[in-house]
Formats: structure tokens, C-alpha cells, sequence
């Protein structure tokens, strides 16, 4: 039996262990670097982050919890993906926003970001060819449907490859040693009505100022030890900032989940979901005739969503969600089976489920 090891020793065994796992990473960004060098002569399919993260946890030993494990590779694979591709990325702003974290965290931070002012102008910029995808809210768990942003998907040829949610958690962030120390407070005016209650309940007589993005809030905040941001603290964290109060949000608990769309679809990954809209006749029935041809064949109905098809008043459309890749046999057979009863179908795109 090994006697116990002392802490100063841990720790030593811990920064060799941090010396083992830079070598390691520095080894695969070099692979990364070369796949990016044949990546056009030579294609290759990479897996998927749910393949990925599925064989890694079946040889895990358990000492890590999965969580971490998960966060952990999902960082290393997107930093991998920014090396091999260093993909033009545009993306609904501000700067720093969580559009913005996300981008980062899928892509890595090697990637190129293209800030746009609205959905439709970083579609435009994919449609244009000036960035090879976009990232925009498409879902909040509060909300539903981001309407302008399926209306502005719809009015382009592009389709969603891809999707990912991240907690929309504002953090008071900043140098002072306490929210007590406070004088200023920077940060978006969503950042500010989002965080309403806590700035006039917690901070009532710090000055609250509104700037034109989160990474300004955070430049701002650094600067001295009586400023602070409401942010996500990823942005924060670029800024050397520390977390004074976690999660001011109004509401605690909101998830946006974002699109990736880009000009080609998505290959198989073996665990697909596809999404549609259509509308049909206003008649008994109608509804019914659509979506039993997804049961009889074995079609799980993932969402099912109604929106303003904004043609004619009270004209509907309807959101869908299935799993399975539009280019498998069942979804195929469906979507020909249900052109016969609607009067509008769009395949929105089909890509992986969610790691």
C-alpha cells in the first residue's frame, strides 16, 4: 500500500501532470495545423462532438465527472476546429454578447468574428460568401421561437447545420473586493433591463451606464476597483475580471439555443434531428393528415410550434422538429407523403443533436 503523500507533494504531482497535458495539447494542435494544410486536397469526416464525447466517456475511468469531462474536450475540439479551418463566423452582436460566447466556445477563439446588427445581416453575410456560416438566437426556454429570426432564415437558401444552448447569465463582474465598493456599472441596455431588479434592489444609488457592447462593459470595468459589468463571464474572464455576484438576471434560469446556418447541409451523424415548416388547409383534420405520417414511420416528434405566416392575417405556419437526417429513408418517405397536403413545406436543415 502507497503511503499517503503529503499536499506539497500533490501538488507537485499536479503541475507535472499540467506539464504532461501542455505537451499533449501542444501534439494535437500540431495535428490540427496539418489537417488544415490537406484539408482541401484530401477531405476527411470528423466526428461529431456527441461521437467524440460518447467514446471518451465509455473509457473513462469515473475520477473526472462528466460534466467536467464534457466541458473540458468540448473546449479542446473547438480550439481544434479554429486551427484546422479558421472558419469566418458572423454572428448577432454585441460584442461579448452570449451570440458572441457561444461562437467563441464552438469555434474557438482562432476563429474570425463578423459582428452584425441584426439576424438578417449576418445571413447576409453567409448568403454573399463573406463568412462561411452565422450564428444567431433561434429558441429561448422563456419565449419559444425567435420569430424574426426563422422569418429571416426563410427569406434566404441557407439551412441550420448545427445548433448549441448556453444559460444566458449575467454575472456582476469586475476588481472591487465587494458589490459594497461599487460607484459605476457598465453594461448593455439588454444587460440593463434584463438585470433591472437587482441593480435597484442590491446597487440603488451606484450609476448605472449603458455601452454599446459587453466587451466595452468589461474594458470599462477593468480599469478601476469601483467599476463593475453585468456580463457572461466568459467576456469578463477575457479581462482578468472576478465574479462579484453570480446570476443577477431577473429571471435565473433562461436558455437561448442558437442556429448555425451555413450554405451546404449538414452530413448523417447517425443521431440527427431535422426541422420544417409548412402550412396547411384550415380544415378538420388537416393537422392530423401531416403528422401521422411521421408516426406510422417510426418518427419521433421532437417540437411543434405554430407562428404567424406574416402573408395574410391569422395565416399560421408550422414549426417541426423530427430525429432523423432529411437524407434517411423514413424522413425522406415522410416529407414526399406530406407535399401532397400542404400548400407551403420549407426543410429548414438538419444537423446533430446536442452533446
Amino acid at each position: 500500500m502507497e503511503p499517503r503523500r503529503s499536499t506539497p507533494e500533490l501538488r507537485t504531482e499536479i503541475a507535472r501532470l499540467d506539464r504532461e497535458i501542455l505537451e499533449r495539447l501542444e501534439a494535437r494542435a500540431r495535428a490540427s495545423k496539418e489537417i488544415r494544410g490537406r484539408a482541401e486536397s484530401e477531405p476527411a469526416p470528423d466526428t461529431t462532438d456527441r461521437e467524440a464525447l460518447t467514446a471518451l466517456t465509455t473509457v473513462a475511468s469515473g475520477d473526472l465527472p462528466s460534466e467536467s469531462l464534457h466541458a473540458i474536450f468540448l473546449a479542446i475540439r473547438a480550439s481544434a476546429r479554429a486551427l484546422e479551418q479558421s472558419p469566418r463566423v458572423a454572428y448577432l452582436g454585441p460584442e461579448g454578447g452570449f451570440c458572441h460566447v457561444l461562437g467563441h466556445a464552438h469555434f474557438g477563439a482562432g476563429g474570425s468574428f463578423i459582428e452584425c446588427p441584426s439576424v438578417r445581416e449576418a445571413l447576409e453575410e453567409v448568403a454573399r460568401g463573406r463568412a462561411a456560416c452565422a450564428i444567431f438566437p433561434f429558441e429561448s426556454s422563456a419565449d419559444g421561437l425567435v420569430q424574426a429570426s426563422i422569418t429571416a432564415l426563410t427569406d434566404t437558401e441557407l439551412v441550420i447545420v448545427g445548433a448549441r444552448t448556453l444559460p444566458m447569465t449575467f454575472q456582476l463582474m469586475g476588481r472591487a473586493a465587494s458589490p459594497a465598493d461599487l460607484e459605476k456599472v457598465y453594461t448593455t441596455p439588454g444587460g440593463h433591463a434584463a438585470c433591472q431588479r437587482f441593480l435597484d434592489s442590491e446597487l440603488p444609488r451606484v450609476s448605472v451606464i449603458d455601452v454599446r457592447s459587453m466587451k466595452v462593459a468589461a474594458e470599462l470595468a477593468q480599469e478601476d476597483q469601483t467599476s463593475a459589468a453585468l456580463l457572461p463571464e466568459p467576456t469578463g474572464r477575457e479581462q482578468s475580471l472576478n465574479v462579484l455576484r453570480e446570476n443577477v438576471g431577473d429571471v435565473a434560469e433562461i436558455k437561448m439555443r442558437y442556429a448555425i446556418a451555413a450554405p451546404r447541409p449538414a452530413s448523417r451523424s447517425g443521431a440527427d434531428v431535422t426541422c420544417l415548416l409548412f402550412s396547411i388547409d384550415d380544415k378538420p383534420g388537416s393537422l392530423f393528415d401531416i403528422l401521422r405520417h411521421f408516426a406510422e414511420r417510426g418518427i419521433n416528434l421532437r417540437r411543434l410550434h405554430s407562428r404567424p405566416a406574416g402573408r395574410e392575417p391569422w395565416d399560421y405556419v408550422f414549426y417541426v422538429e423530427i430525429g432523423g437526417h432529411a437524407t434517411e429513408r423514413s424522413v425522406i418517405t415522410a416529407l414526399e407523403a406530406i407535399k401532397k397536403s400542404t400548400r407551403y413545406l420549407r426543410v429548414l436543415g438538419s444537423f446533430p443533436q446536442e452533446a
